[in-house]
């Protein structure tokens, strides 16, 4: 009997499949192997890429601290050279004894400067120079200033009213910050910045009535710039402005040739004004004039005599009928002068005149033959009014903060004036110098003026 048929299976197939299973897992493996490996190296690169950002952030806050601390530098232990003529000013950075004058700091550099001091106390300031935050965080800076520009000038300080020589100056500083050692720095960062100092004119306008200023009739202010030669004809600008931290009133024909300023809560009325009229937000700080002593001797002069005296110390000066007193130049510190019936005093180079109790400025005035009103500065500290109607020609920069002053007949006055009021009596005509805006000014501190980095 044949019994039922049986069906062999065929496992043909699948004996030809043994060991895929493991390749595939072997490939999925290798895979694995190959992102993970990948992406390690992105991770170790990331950290790498953070750490150097880090250690370069921190090297840039390295040299930005020493770029800081140069201002600070600057204005607290430096003063600007003097005299100019050991500097070749026509070159950029300026030059002296033939080279680029330079301060330095950082290694490879060496100073060129005229004053050993000034090139010992930087380089200790600034000659790779360890700052620490902790035992396992720290850095290292270096610094060079190089000399761009220099300008001569003469402030007058606002404490002693004492005139003197320094310079406005700009540099370059360049600061290098290290993080970690200079040998082997974890990062490196470089700042350089421009800093300079500057100077605001004193007596910046033909007349400032603290107060308040009043001028009436024909009286009128223009200026002219005594480098181009004497006033008149094409020297005759407009910058005849006047100022007050309270009121402008005229009346009459007033021109003005320059701007007007009056105070917060002052007001502004008539003339005729070629500049513009601003009404300022803040008043302006006047100082006061210091204490001084004055002398015990007296000068009188009259009838057609004559005297010279030298700087120093006088009682009450009192000079009429033809009297002319010259004075040599220099310092004085006096308790009252009086110019009548004809009389002048008359300065022969430039002058500074300290006045106490009072001042009458009338016969033929003041003569300053240099015609530079900032060859005579007259300081006047007292209450009483003011007196200025004398001679044709006054040249002269007066500081009467405590005083009425009163700019009277027909006269030119050339200069600055300053005093508590401000008013007229005549038709004077009031010419600004511009040389005032060069000369006599208040010094500013050094600030940054631009900067830049570069982090390695």
């Amino acid at each position: 009997m044949i019994g039922p048929m049986r069906h062999e299976k065929n496992n043909l197939g699948r004996e030809g499949e043994h060991g895929t299973a493991l390749i595939v897992t072997l490939l999925f493996l290798v895979t694995l192997g190959v992102l993970a490996t990948g992406l390690l190296f992105t991770v170790q690169l990331e950290m790498q890429s953070s750490a150097s950002y880090k250690y370069s952030q921190q090297a840039f806050y390295v040299a930005n601290a020493s770029a800081q601390k140069a201002v600070v530098w600057f204005n607290n232990s430096y003063s600007p050279h003097v005299p100019a003529s050991d500097y070749n000013v026509t070159t950029v950075p300026v030059r002296y004894s033939g080279r680029s004058v330079l301060l330095a700091g950082q290694t490879g550099s060496s100073s060129a400067y005229p004053e050993s001091g000034v090139m010992a106390g930087f380089s200790t300031e600034f000659s790779n120079k360890s700052l620490q935050a902790d035992a396992l965080n720290s850095g290292v800076y270096a610094t060079n200033a190089t000399l761009l520009k220099y300008t001569p000038a003469t402030f007058i300080n606002t404490t002693t009213f004492l005139t003197y020589t320094s310079a406005m100056e700009r540099w370059r500083v360049d600061s290098i910050g290290y993080w970690g050692t200079v040998a082997r720095p974890m990062g490196t960062a470089q700042i350089s910045t421009v800093i300079e100092n500057s100077g605001n004119a004193f007596f910046d306008r033909a007349i400032w009535g603290i107060d308040s200023v009043s001028l009436s009739g024909n009286a009128s202010t223009d200026s002219f710039d005594p480098a181009l030669g004497p006033y008149g004809g094409l020297n005759v600008g407009n910058r005849g402005s006047i100022g007050s931290n309270g009121s402008v009133s005229f009346n009459g024909s007033v021109s003005v040739h320059g701007d007007v300023a009056y105070g917060p809560t002052g007001t502004f009325s008539g003339g005729d004004v070629t500049g513009q009229i601003i009404h300022m937000s803040q008043p302006r700080f006047f100082p006061p004039l210091p204490s001084f002593a004055v002398g015990a001797t007296n000068i009188s002069l009259g009838g057609h005599s004559s005297q010279t005296i030298p700087a120093g110390s006088y009682g009450d000066i009192s000079l009429g009928s033809h009297g002319v007193l010259t004075l040599s130049g220099g310092l004085y510190y006096v308790n009252s002068i009086s110019i009548g019936a004809q009389a002048q005093l008359v300065i022969s180079g430039p002058t500074t005149i300290f006045v106490k109790s009072a001042l009458d400025l009338g016969g033929q005035g003041v003569a300053n033959p240099t015609a530079l009103a900032s060859n005579l500065n007259i300081f006047y500290a007292g209450t009483n009014a003011v007196s200025m109607r004398g001679g044709s020609q006054f040249s002269a920069e007066l500081y009467a903060p405590n005083a009425t002053v009163t700019m009277g007949g027909n006269s030119e006055f050339f200069g600055s004036f300053i005093g508590k009021t401000i008013s007229n009596d005549g038709t004077p005509d009031i010419n600004f110098d511009e040389g005032s805006l060069r000369n006599n000014l208040i010094q500013r501190p050094f600030r940054v003026i631009n900067w830049s980095q570069t982090v390695y």
